[in-house]
Order: structure tokens, then C-alpha cells, then sequence
């Protein structure tokens, strides 16, 4: 039994970490690092030579022909797990028989195999193709069909004694003679332990010498699908859009025989229209649910129920609180608008007017629990009294997302009323941040204008790691506890918001003649959203 050494030293272990690693620079995760040095103990073979530009090792018996490969032992830290492919796509294979000591590979009837490592996540992040000479035949057999009965194979080393060989040569198929094992399990593959959405094995065409070159079987760009979204290739970048929900991180694009964490870019290669084999970034997105604005969705949500809800609050005597609602929907597109919620007193026969306060129009990712007017004019306040009433305690920003956007695309105009508050000045806010699930802002990304904007078409980039907005430290509508992160996290949420007045989240004013000056900013102020769309 002879000690097979991939790692041939360097030549060797530089083929199986670049396997291991290539799709990205870096390791997506950074448990994920790839062993220098793999070993494979093999049963009487041993490397003739190495293509480390196709990626093939060949091998030869060691002493007389072998009609199988024994594995004693196989070695890959970093990788999960190596199992035989039940097919010969070299780019994407379906996972046969799971590579353990004691596994019995046939050799008789197909001159290769290819070996495909998983990693903890059990994506495929190396394939590699195991190659032999097959035994030569008498002349008048055929050349890809095995001897007849009384014929043997003979050595590929010639000086070997005839005794050594097999009397016949086994006439199973190639894909079936890759899945054997020294258990004796059947053609049916029971007992193997193929991962959920694998496909089932498929023949294909298979070198018949170690001699020629070994091309992987490329998938067309055309013929890329997946069920219930679209694949989009713009120019190296392959998109695809999935409904909201869906999880990214298990996406089965057709005709790949395995799923793929789509989050972040993977590195694939694909055949173009022109027979040119490429390779492209492949990235899985969602939209938001209602961000068209042909309609309200319930995916939004809005304080602007609560503004047209009359509401009330004790002080000396009962305050009522009346506003108006100041979100519409209308021509597909969404309007909101800075208003002022009044307060007025019952004494007696007698309406005494109580205050003004102003509060902004606001349509965001989350749920707003406020039920009325008193929700926004006093908020957590015990009285009604002309205090700032901070009512985004009332809000819970976010909704689950896992998606990796680039950036935001968003049609808009905005009505710019200045107000009288220099240190909350007038001003419209849209912004977008991604959270983990530990409260790290992991992007961010912001328009706020202060003077009127007309019809017009922004992209915003989202800043990885960075908040150049200063959403965070800048007394703006966010949740509370976030702090801002490396940019490498998980993403776990969305907070998305759309308001007409950046400051008037809390309710500002006073008393006749004092209320203006104190507003956080423009009565009558306004964003309209056309629409709404993240970029990948």
C-alpha cells in the first residue's frame, strides 16, 4: 500500500487549496481556512503526473493492474466533507457516495473520477478529476467496450505477470462504477448520503486515455432559470431576483445540480451566446413588498393613521386632539406631509384653544403603535401639555432581510417649506440600513434635501461599514442601541424610511404665537415617492 501525496509538496497542495478557495480572495467566513496539505492514502496506485492547469491528477498502478481504488485514508482540513460526483459536470456535480476510509472505486470500465469538497455550509468549493489509463485489449475488441470473456486485461505495466489481472472485465456504467463501495451497496445507492436538493446522476462522455485533455461540461448563460423568479446577465454579473422571503442562501438555479448561498457573489463560469466561456458573478436579490406605491402595503407602515384620529389628554381641564391624515396615495405614488396636530379645551360652552405642534408624514419598514391623535401630540407624556412629545417611541423599525444590495434607486419630488427652527431645520429624509441581528449597522445609505426637488431619479450607494449620512448620531428617526458595525456582518433586517420632515418625528410648538418658531420643520412640507428599487 503506497502513500499518495497530493500536496506532491507545493505543486500539489497549491491545485487543492485553489480549489478550495477560488471563488473569492478571501473566505466568505472566517472559520472557513483551507489546510496547506492533503493527504490520500490510496491501495496500490500512484501519481504518474499532474495538469494542475485542468485541474487532473493521473495515476497508475503502483505494481499490476488494480480493477479498483481502495481508500485508506483522505486528509483536507478546512473542507467539510469530499464525496464522489454522481455526474461529470466538473463546475456544479451532484454529490454521489461521501469519501471514507474503506471506499471502493471501480476502475475497469471508466478512466476517471472527480472528487468534489464541501465546505461547513455545504456548498461545493473544489472539484478535481482523478485520472487512469484503462488496460489495454486485443485488437479485436472493441475499444471502449471491454475484452471478450477469455480474454485479460493486460498491465499497464507490461512486465507484471498475467496472474495478477482480472479475468474479465466488468461492464457497468461509469457513474455506477464511481458509486461502488466496500459494502456491496447496490446500483440503487442505497445508503449514500446525498445531500438534499442534488439531483440524481446523469452519464456523459469520459476521456478514453489519460491522454487527452479533460474539458468540464460549461452551462449557457440562455439556459439559466429558477423557479418563481428571474435571472437577469448584465455584462460579468448574473442577478437574480427572487420574491421577498425566499432564502438566499439555498438558491437552486437550473440547470445547476446543486443550490447555492447566493447572499454575497459567487464565482461561476458560464457559456455566452458566442460559445465563450466565461466567468460571472452570480448574486440573489429581493425587492421590498409595495415599493411601486401603486397601493399601501402592509409591509409599511405609517403615523399618519394615527394624525386623523381625534384623540385626548387631561391637564387642567380635557384636551382634544384633531389632525388630519397626511399620507396619500393617488396615480401610483405616495405623498406625505408635515402637519400640525391642534389641541383645543372644553370649559364649560366655551372652546379654549391649547396648542399647535408639528408633526411630519412618515412611511417606513416596521409597525407604529400609536392609535390617535394624543399618540402624537403627548406621546409618553402624562399631560397635554406644550412639551416636545417624541412619538417614534412608538415606532418599531425593520423587517427580516438578508440580502447584500450595492445601493438605491428612487423617483421622487419634495415641496420645501422652511421653517423657523435653526437648529431643526426643514429638510426630507430617505434612508436605508441594513442591521444584524446584533444590532450592527452594516450599511447605510441617505437623501436629505433642503430645498425643493422636482420629478427627479437618485441612486444612492450604500456605504458598507460607514455612515457618512451621520444617520446614527443625528437626532434622526432610527432605532435606538444601533451601533455601527465593520460592514462584514450578516445582514438580518432592512429599515427603510420615508418622511417629509427629517426632525418632526417629535412633535415640537407651543401656544399661540410661540408655535412656528419652535416647529422642527415646515408646516406643509412634502415627499412624493414614485418608486422604490435596490440594486444588486
Amino acid at each position: 500500500m503506497k502513500k499518495l501525496v497530493f500536496a506532491c509538496v507545493a505543486a500539489l497542495a497549491c491545485l487543492l487549496i485553489v480549489s478550495c478557495s477560488e471563488e473569492s480572495d478571501a473566505p466568505l467566513f472566517p472559520e472557513d481556512k483551507i489546510s496547506e496539505e492533503m493527504e490520500l492514502e490510496l491501495s496500490g496506485w500512484k501519481v504518474d503526473s499532474l495538469d494542475k492547469e485542468n485541474k487532473v491528477i493521473y495515476v497508475k498502478p503502483a505494481k499490476g493492474w488494480q480493477d479498483s481504488l481502495v481508500l485508506d485514508s483522505l486528509a483536507l482540513p478546512g473542507c467539510s466533507a469530499l464525496y464522489l460526483a454522481a455526474d461529470d459536470d466538473l463546475i456544479d456535480p451532484a454529490l454521489g457516495e461521501k469519501l471514507v476510509p474503506g471506499t471502493v472505486i471501480s476502475t475497469a470500465d471508466t478512466n476517471q473520477v472527480s472528487i468534489v469538497a464541501l465546505d461547513s455550509y455545504n456548498r461545493v468549493v473544489g472539484v478535481w478529476l482523478v485520472v487512469w489509463d484503462l488496460p489495454k485489449t486485443p485488437k479485436s475488441s472493441d475499444s471502449r467496450g471491454g475484452a471478450s470473456s477469455d480474454a485479460k486485461p493486460e498491465s499497464s505495466e507490461s512486465s507484471e505477470p498475467a496472474s495478477e489481472t482480472p479475468s474479465e472485465t466488468p461492464t457497468e456504467s461509469s457513474s455506477d462504477a464511481a458509486l461502488n463501495s466496500s459494502s456491496g451497496e447496490s446500483e440503487s445507492g442505497e445508503g449514500s448520503s446525498e445531500l438534499p436538493g442534488n439531483s440524481s446522476s446523469s452519464e456523459g462522455a469520459i476521456p478514453s486515455s489519460s491522454s487527452e485533455a479533460v474539458q468540464p461540461q460549461k452551462v449557457k448563460l440562455a439556459d439559466l432559470s429558477v423557479e418563481n423568479g428571474t435571472v437577469t446577465v448584465e455584462g460579468s454579473k448574473v442577478y437574480v431576483e427572487m420574491p421577498y422571503g425566499t432564502d438566499l442562501s439555498n438558491i437552486q438555479l437550473v440547470p445547476l445540480d446543486t443550490a447555492n448561498d447566493l447572499i454575497r457573489p459567487v464565482e461561476m463560469e458560464f457559456e455566452d451566446a458566442d460559445g465563450n466561456v466565461g466567468t460571472y458573478s452570480v448574486v440573489a436579490g429581493v425587492q421590498l413588498p409595495g415599493s411601486d406605491f401603486s397601493a399601501r402595503n402592509d409591509f409599511w407602515a405609517t403615523t399618519s393613521d394615527a394624525m386623523a384620529t381625534e384623540g385626548s389628554g387631561k391637564a387642567v381641564f380635557t384636551i382634544r386632539m384633531t389632525s388630519a391624515a397626511n399620507m396619500v396615495f393617488s396615480d401610483g405614488k405616495m405623498s406625505l406631509t408635515s402637519l400640525v396636530v391642534t389641541g383645543a379645551g372644553d370649559v364649560g360652552l366655551f372652546d379654549i384653544d391649547g396648542g399647535w405642534k408639528l408633526a411630519g408624514g412618515f412611511y417606513y419598514a416596521g409597525t407604529f403603535s400609536g392609535t390617535d391623535c394624543a399618540s402624537i401630540y403627548q406621546a409618553e407624556n402624562s399631560s397635554a401639555g406644550t412639551d416636545d412629545a417624541d412619538f417614534s417611541v412608538y415606532m418599531s423599525y425593520g423587517k427580516p432581510f438578508s440580502a447584500r444590495p450595492n445601493s438605491f434607486k428612487v423617483k421622487y419630488s419634495y415641496s420645501h417649506v422652511a421653517g423657523k427652527n435653526t437648529s431643526y431645520p426643514q429638510k426630507s429624509l430617505i434612508y436605508v440600513l441594513l442591521v444584524s441581528a446584533g444590532g450592527k449597522v452594516v450599511a447605510t445609505g441617505a437623501i436629505m434635501d433642503e430645498t425643493a426637488v422636482e420629478n427627479s431619479e437618485r441612486v444612492v450607494n450604500l456605504s458598507y461599514g460607514g455612515d457618512p449620512f451621520g444617520l446614527l448620531t443625528g437626532d434622526y428617526p432610527v432605532a435606538a442601541g444601533l451601533e455601527l458595525g465593520t460592514g462584514e456582518e450578516n445582514v438580518a433586517s432592512i429599515h427603510v424610511m420615508f418622511a417629509s420632515s427629517a426632525y418632526a418625528h417629535v412633535a415640537a410648538g407651543g401656544i399661540l404665537g410661540q408655535a412656528e418658531k419652535n416647529y422642527r420643520g415646515g408646516e406643509n412640507s412634502s415627499l412624493t415617492v414614485d418608486d422604490f428599487k435596490l440594486i444588486y
